[in-house]
């Protein structure tokens, strides 16, 4: 259930609702809408983040801060979110999307019980305008080291996750960018922060300042309130939220800001520099990741949708049954590897293969991979996908089903889920069409995929490994551009 107000107590902020059962709890979220930082900023909002969720106020510490948030409410939380939205027109299809337009949105989110929801409100005005900023250098400091240091031994570890991002960065701007704040790149990125930090911590407040500034200044149009619980909490909460909205929410007295666009009508303003760098500095290229470690991580992918091209749910199916058969039987069960995975995006048209703690040489799996299309073309023709009645299909669309339902969500989920779809102008039509898609899959649709998979446009490989096994690859006459995670 969801219900949009707009302009609501005429503050010019979205206010969207969600009636469900909360036992008493109510779940809030602000969103303001951050496009108007300049693309070569766009690195800064993870420090900006991190303060607002460690840093103290004007007149309390960071641990009493903290411990005040604890005292009333369920915990306040800042979040950046980079959400791929549907071009106008394309809310009932499935379509590989252009990659231009999306939402760029800071989440303060919260949760308490309706006798606190004032103060909850009262905590958000704090995160936004009263966050101090001069005396959190070390807190700051502290946490940039903590991060790199966590995502260092996070590639070594997971280096699956990074390898199919680092990949899926290649073919979208929108994920381009993705990666370049939370892949494998924000190695380097966070630690010029570091030395930024270092070199003049005065001015790397005042960048910090003025990004706040510019958010919190924002159109109200590029901001919305998202509230969810039960009716009674919803309506005890919305004397507190007309006066947050109204009275309390940081309003520009100068210059009124330009409204904010409708993205899903236009590209974001990111969108154009981060595509003239992708071009320059990242071009769709083979990759070696090198980290300490005795195993590797080892990805390879490409297009098998062009932008705009219609996509069917049955693409999912035939994705899962790659992950549960030929990768697990052929890389996990024969040659050893920990985790075997086939992924495929509808939103960017790219299938991913890749391997977790992977014991192989590199172009061994790589070898691999290539078998699985043509294990399904050979399934197709034994007749072992149709063999007792579909049951090897029927098998795959089972667990795809099980995937796209999952267990039941909680009431804090089920109004993020309602939100999400809303704002990426996700219909229901559209995902009904989806399910109905993988209930209907036939062989004819895995003999599409595998096809698609044969031939895939522009494939490129991300790896995850030691030098030593990159140097033995060399030897083999296998050159990949080197990137090195651990200095």
């Amino acid at each position: 259930p969801i219900q949009v107000e707009e302009n609501s107590f005429k503050s010019g902020v979205r206010l969207i609702t969600h009636e469900v059962v909360s036992s008493g709890i109510i779940y809030v979220r602000l969103a303001l809408d951050v496009s108007m930082i300049p693309y070569e900023e766009v690195t800064l909002l993870p420090a900006l983040i991190t303060l607002l969720n460690q840093a103290g106020t004007s007149d309390q510490s960071d641990a009493e801060f903290r411990n005040h948030i604890d005292t009333v409410t369920g915990g306040v939380s800042a979040d950046l979110e980079l959400m791929t939205v549907k071009p106008t027109g394309w809310d009932d299809d499935a379509k590989v999307l252009p990659g231009v337009n999306m939402l760029s949105l800071l989440f303060i989110s919260g949760k308490c019980t309706s006798d606190k929801i004032a103060d909850l409100f009262a905590i958000f005005e704090k995160v936004l305008t009263d966050i101090n900023f001069d005396d959190s250098k070390d807190i700051l400091r502290n946490a940039l080291k903590s991060s790199l240091s966590s995502k260092k031994s996070s590639v070594a570890s997971s280096g699956h996750h990074y390898v199919d991002k680092r990949i899926r960065g290649r073919y979208s701007v929108r994920n381009y960018i993705d990666e370049k704040i939370y892949g494998v790149s924000s190695l380097e990125n966070e630690q010029e922060i570091l030395d930024s930090i270092e070199a003049d911590w005065s001015t790397f407040v005042l960048r910090l300042d003025n990004m706040r500034q510019a958010i919190v200044n924002g159109n109200r149009n590029g901001m919305l309130l998202d509230m969810t619980g039960d009716g009674s909490v919803l309506e005890a909460a919305m004397d507190s939220a007309e006066d947050f909205l109204v009275n309390k929410l940081p309003l520009d007295l100068g210059i009124t800001a330009p409204p904010t666009p409708d993205f899903r009508r236009v590209d974001h303003p990111w969108i154009a520099p981060a595509r003239e760098e992708m071009m320059k500095s990242d071009p769709i290229q083979d990759e070696g990741i090198v980290v300490s470690t005795q195993v590797a991580y080892v990805g390879e992918g490409g297009r098998l949708y062009d932008v705009g091209e219609q996509v069917g749910g049955s693409t999912s199916v035939v994705s899962h049954h790659l992950t549960t058969g030929y990768m697990w039987d052929v890389i996990r069960a024969k040659n050893g590897a920990y985790g075997a995975y086939s992924k495929f995006s509808s939103s960017d048209g790219v299938a991913t293969l890749y391997t977790y703690r992977d014991p192989n040489v590199p172009d061994n799996t790589l070898d691999a991979f290539h078998g699985a299309a043509d294990s399904i073309l050979q399934d197709n023709a034994s007749s072992s996908l149709t063999r007792n009645n579909n049951a090897a299909i029927t098998t795959a669309v089972i667990g795809t089903i099980g995937s796209l339902d999952g267990s039941a969500l909680s009431a804090e989920d089920a109004g993020y889920v309602a939100l999400v779809r809303y704002l990426r102008g996700e219909s229901s039509i559209s995902r009904q069409k989806w399910r109905n898609d993988v209930i209907g899959t036939n062989a004819e649709d895995f003999v599409d995929f595998a096809n698609r998979l044969k031939q895939w446009k522009q494939p490129s490989k991300a790896i995850v490994a030691s030098q030593s096994a990159f140097d033995e690859m060399s030897t083999r006459g296998i050159e990949l551009s080197l990137f090195k995670a651990q200095r």
